[in-house]
């Protein structure tokens, strides 16, 4: 093709541009064979603008007379002399939404120029448009091409080799044109099982692993839909592949994301999903996910509502609400979240596919390997995860990137999957600003670059066009060219913190924002935030996090994450905040102010002692007591102490903002054999009340101490040892409450930051106060019987084997684990153990000291049941590798501490003593 024949004129003089958030500019445009070049002529101006044709989507053309073309001028202190005759306009509407007009004199121009770009904008021919003719200065034919395919992602996966290979029954593209020449499969399926599962699977895109979890060694594999059809139709070879996925695991799960419904009636066309008797180690889960022209749609409905400048606020809020894009984006994250606690949480392998496999299939598996991989997360593995997950795996960006949100010639395969992708990164970015490598500047341009390019690693719809055009010799790629220096400083982010764990978003609507960067890129206030985002981009690591915080770049949680990471503290905050998670070995933290403490139902048998520990490390003001019952004189002349029931949430909230609290001690609840006596008020103080305080940390950015029991388990949780992790399932009202708090508080830290930590008590052994109902409570009372009576009659059998720990290994452990930086906590809730034993074998320790002590056995039925249903020894392991957890006291120290106390504050009592 001659391209010269399309270019009816080649360059016009004195045309004016006119850009939003830009004044007019007189100049010389100029057309060539893929871009439009527009020069500013005037004096003292070097301004240029370089458009790529095939970025134009749409242009519209007007006839006006010159008059007021020259007026523009004029009017402005231009010496330029009216002229009379006619002019055109046109407005040139760009694929990645920037619009611009040129007012050109002469209408016989004007349509010259119009018929160009026309032509030249949609080239047919993939081997005519602009990548097979640029020729950057700093880089070299062929370019590095391959940043990650699946010969290098296995070769880097050295855990796979046992059950996975790497197969090339695809070199040649017969099996499945859409795929690359090798792909990874089980190791006990072999190419002509491969063959098979093909022609059972749409397209021939069988199921291939595309991410292997390293931490539980599950994996999440994609497809297209079996063809089942209405006959339901079986291939037993596809049976056996997704059988040997599983292998050593009692089930998976599919994710289709259709609805049942639609499924149902693909089945119909021939079309169609697993059976349950075939597949019954698979559970199939729907999650209906829109593509193609209804998401056209909802592009096309949300490009006019941001191009109206002239509606009010409702009728723009109704227009957002009615384009649906953000609907679109909240399914997008939630189905990817599922995929990804399937895996990371459930511990289970996942297949996904929808149709053809080629949109939304892609999406939730890069969005759910972007949740829990940190190298996906880098720059670098953010890139090689887009080329591995959507150029390799063959997203048809030719036909889905034809045209963007202006054009009238839509076809019917455009969709605008991709651009959705980095729509929901974005949310990713903007929730956790700390956590991913790159900046918005990189979303941005790849949003671009999808629909027009220099390079071409958009080109094409499958590796095999790719490989047949020769894209790889004759153009550059993307991805390596975002690597080079240069434009890596430009596109990474300034405030990365490397963490390992899992980054959970938060889908509830009021997390979710318009992508203004994209979306309202014409509005002066998207220009401004360009320009201060540049300066953030700009500013020392020192003051990073301030200016991100004043551009309001940061929810609450984010924000919360970042306030005091070292060298980035915000003083211009009220409230410190916590650390974003991370496993690697943190900085010790800046010099900062002590906390201040609230404690509830201080009263109780753990709050006063804690609370004398914390006033000697912090201050006795800045620790505030509370309970609803009078406190005891020495109690009330100590230190601060104040009123608060946790059934009132206003004054709850009023004591938190006057005594301006940084951490929220939880200690009122209702204990196990009281609560199971008055199961309605247990339910009101140890769920009702926990929820105000959660809702308050969150509100008021709070570290949250919630302390957890021995109660939380159940008779089918193991009993020696316990884990941290395992099926709990309580029998008490007490103990269900208390894994209540355990989820409650980890959900609210996944989605909302919110810094909740848990320790699970072993019964605690306290000499200051009395027994309060517990379970546990004879190891307290058999010492005050022993000094008092010298008999003890024990509620308990002789053999009932309990973890039990001294109060003050409960406190320092306490205080050890608030004060523990959030960056070596693996887990929100710990156990902690210190020591195990029966009522037989306290009393014989008993006996070595007072040898006149008499036990009898009379095991109450309800506590009995109680202690049964719970474990015998805590694994307190992760408490002791995390945050350095060690007890002082065992059985012998207990008891020698609890009888020389008791003896002492009896003889001060004026009590006798046995």
């Amino acid at each position: 093709m001659e391209f010269s024949e399309h270019i009816k004129t080649a360059n016009v003089e004195d045309v004016v541009l006119r850009q939003p958030l830009h004044p007019p500019s007189r100049g010389t445009l100029c057309i060539t064979c893929h871009h439009l070049l527009f020069s500013d002529r005037e004096e003292g101006s070097s301004r240029q603008v370089l458009l790529l044709l095939r970025n134009i989507d749409a242009i519209e053309k007007s006839v006006e007379n010159l008059l007021g073309y020259s007026c523009v001028f004029t009017n402005a202190g231009n010496s330029q002399k009216r002229i009379s005759g006619s002019s055109g306009t046109i407005t040139i509407k760009c694929k990645d939404l920037h619009v611009l007009q040129l007012d050109i004199p002469g209408m016989e121009q004007c349509l010259n120029i119009a018929r160009s770009i026309e032509t030249l904008s949609c080239l047919d021919s993939v081997s005519e448009m602009y990548p097979f003719f640029y020729r950057p200065s700093d880089a070299n034919l062929p370019d590095q091409w391959g940043l990650s395919c699946p010969e290098k992602h296995y070769s880097l996966m050295k855990e796979l080799h046992d059950r996975w290979r790497l197969s090339t029954v695809n070199r040649d593209y017969l099996v499945c044109p859409s795929y690359p020449p090798a792909v990874i499969v089980p190791k006990n399926i072999d190419d002509d099982m491969l063959e098979k599962v093909a022609k059972f699977r749409q397209g021939g895109r069988f199921p291939v692993l595309c991410y292997y979890h390293r931490k539980n060694g599950t994996v999440i594999m994609r497809s297209s839909q079996p063809l089942t059809g209405a006959n339901r139709k079986r291939c037993k070879e596809d049976e056996q592949l997704l059988q040997a996925a599983i292998e050593g695991s009692d089930k998976g799960y599919i994710i289709d994301t259709r609805s049942s419904q639609q499924a149902l009636q693909a089945s119909m066309t021939g079309g169609g999903f697993e059976s349950k008797s075939c597949y019954s180690s698979w559970k199939r889960l729907h999650r209906q996910m829109e593509r193609g022209k209804a998401l056209q749609e909802s592009l096309i409905k949300l490009v006019e509502a941001c191009g109206d400048e002239h509606h009010n606020m409702d009728r723009w809020l109704s227009k957002l609400e009615n384009s649906k894009w953000l609907s679109h984006v909240q399914t997008a994250l939630s189905t990817a979240g599922l995929l990804a606690e399937c895996v990371e949480r459930d511990g289970h392998s996942v297949l996904v596919y929808g149709s053809e496999g080629k949109d939304s299939t892609l999406l939730i598996s890069t969005l759910a390997q972007l949740i829990m991989d940190p190298h996906c997360r880098t720059l670098e593995g953010f890139l090689a995860l887009l080329e591995r997950e959507w150029v390799q795996a063959g997203h048809p960006f030719q036909q889905r990137c034809a045209h963007s949100a202006y054009s009238h010639a839509r076809l019917q395969q455009e969709s605008p999957v991709f651009l959705l992708l980095l729509d929901c990164v974005w949310q990713l970015w903007r929730q956790f600003p700390l956590a991913l490598g790159f900046s918005e500047a990189l979303l941005l341009r790849l949003a671009t670059e999808a629909y027009a390019s220099n390079y071409g690693t958009f080109l094409c719809n499958s590796h095999q066009e790719r490989c047949v055009l020769g894209l790889k010799e004759n153009t550059h790629c993307l991805f390596q060219a975002l690597l080079r220096p240069r434009e890596r400083d430009c596109y990474s982010n300034p405030l990365y913190e490397h963490t390992e764990l899992a980054i959970w978003p938060s889908v509830h609507p009021q997390s979710l924002q318009l992508w203004r960067g994209f979306f309202l890129r014409r509005t002066p206030q998207a220009r401004h935030l360009e320009e201060l985002t540049g300066l953030l981009l700009d500013m020392q690591p020192g003051v990073c996090v301030p200016i991100a915080a004043a551009l309001g770049l940061f929810c609450r949680g984010c924000l919360s994450r970042a306030r005091s990471l070292p060298g980035r503290s915000i003083s211009c905050l009220p409230r410190q905040m916590s650390r974003w998670n991370s496993r690697e070995t943190c900085s010790p933290p800046p010099p900062q102010e002590n906390p201040r403490v609230l404690i509830t139902g201080g009263l109780g048998q753990l709050g006063v002692g804690l609370a004398q520990l914390l006033r000697k490390q912090y201050g006795t003001e800045n620790v505030i007591l509370s309970d609803i019952k009078k406190p005891p004189p020495d109690v009330f002349s100590s230190g601060p102490f104040v009123y608060a029931d946790v059934l009132d949430y206003k004054h709850l909230r009023e004591l938190i903002v006057n005594y301006r609290v940084t951490w929220l001690i939880h200690y009122s609840a209702l204990l196990s054999a009281v609560g199971e006596a008055n199961v309605a008020l247990a339910r009101k103080i140890n769920i009702t009340g926990l929820h105000n305080v959660l809702d308050l940390a969150l509100e008021n950015c709070l570290r949250l101490f919630v302390p957890s029991t021995i109660g939380a388990f159940g008779p089918s949780s193991p009993r020696d040892p316990a884990p941290d992790l395992c099926v709990q399932r309580p029998r008490t009202i007490y103990g269900v409450s208390k894994v209540h708090g355990e989820l409650m508080g980890e959900y609210l830290h996944h989605k909302y930051g919110l810094d909740f930590r848990c320790l699970r008590y072993p019964g605690v052994i306290s000499v200051n106060t009395p027994p309060g109902g517990g379970t546990t409570d004879y190891a307290v009372q058999i010492f005050h019987d022993a000094l008092s009576t010298g008999h003890h009659e024990c509620y308990l059998r002789p053999d009932t084997r309990l973890p039990m720990m001294h109060i003050s290994d409960c406190h320092r452990a306490t205080v050890e684990f608030m004060q523990a930086p959030e960056c070596q906590l693996s887990l929100r809730t710990y156990n902690i153990a210190a020591m195990s034993f029966t009522p037989e074998e306290v009393a014989e320790e008993i006996r070595k000291h007072l040898p006149h002590l008499k036990v009898t056995y009379n095991p109450d039925s309800v506590r009995q049941t109680i202690a049964d249903s719970w474990p015998v020894r805590f694994d307190d392991s992760n408490a002791r590798k995390d945050w350095g957890w060690a007890p002082v006291f065992g059985l012998d120290g207990l008891v020698s501490d609890m009888l020389r106390s008791i003896r002492d504050k009896r003889k001060s009592e004026g009590l006798p003593v046995s």
